[in-house]
C-alpha cells in the first residue's frame, strides 16, 4: 500500500510527522467500528478543549467573535484579492505609458 499524498503535501515538524505515522500504523489494524469510535472520540475532545479555551477567555473578559469562512466566502476573497492585484498591476503599467 502507497503513501498517501495528502502526508506527504505538507511540511509538518518532525513530532507531528512521527505522530501521524505512528497512528497511520495504529489504523491500519482497526476494524471500522473501530475507527468510527476512535475519530468519534477525538472529536469530543477537541469540542472538550474549545469549550475549555472560550471558558479560559470568558474568565479573563476577553471577548472574541470568530467566525470560519465558508468555501463560497473563501472563493469570492480569492477573487476579490486576485482584482485588486491586476488593478495594482495595471496601476505600475500606466505611468510608462504617460
Amino acid at each position: 500500500m502507497g503513501e498517501s499524498t495528502s502526508t506527504t503535501d505538507f511540511e509538518l515538524p518532525l513530532h507531528l510527522q512521527l505522530a501521524l505515522r505512528k497512528a497511520e500504523l495504529e489504523a491500519k489494524e482497526l476494524t471500522w467500528d473501530q475507527m468510527y469510535i476512535a475519530l468519534l472520540n477525538l472529536y469530543h475532545q477537541r469540542l472538550l478543549e474549545i469549550q475549555a479555551v472560550k471558558d479560559l477567555m470568558q474568565a479573563e473578559n476577553i471577548q472574541l467573535e470568530f467566525d470560519i469562512p465558508s468555501d463560497i466566502e473563501l472563493a469570492q476573497l480569492a477573487m476579490t484579492l486576485m482584482s485588486s492585484q491586476e488593478d495594482e498591476d495595471d496601476d505600475e503599467i500606466m505611468p510608462f505609458f504617460g
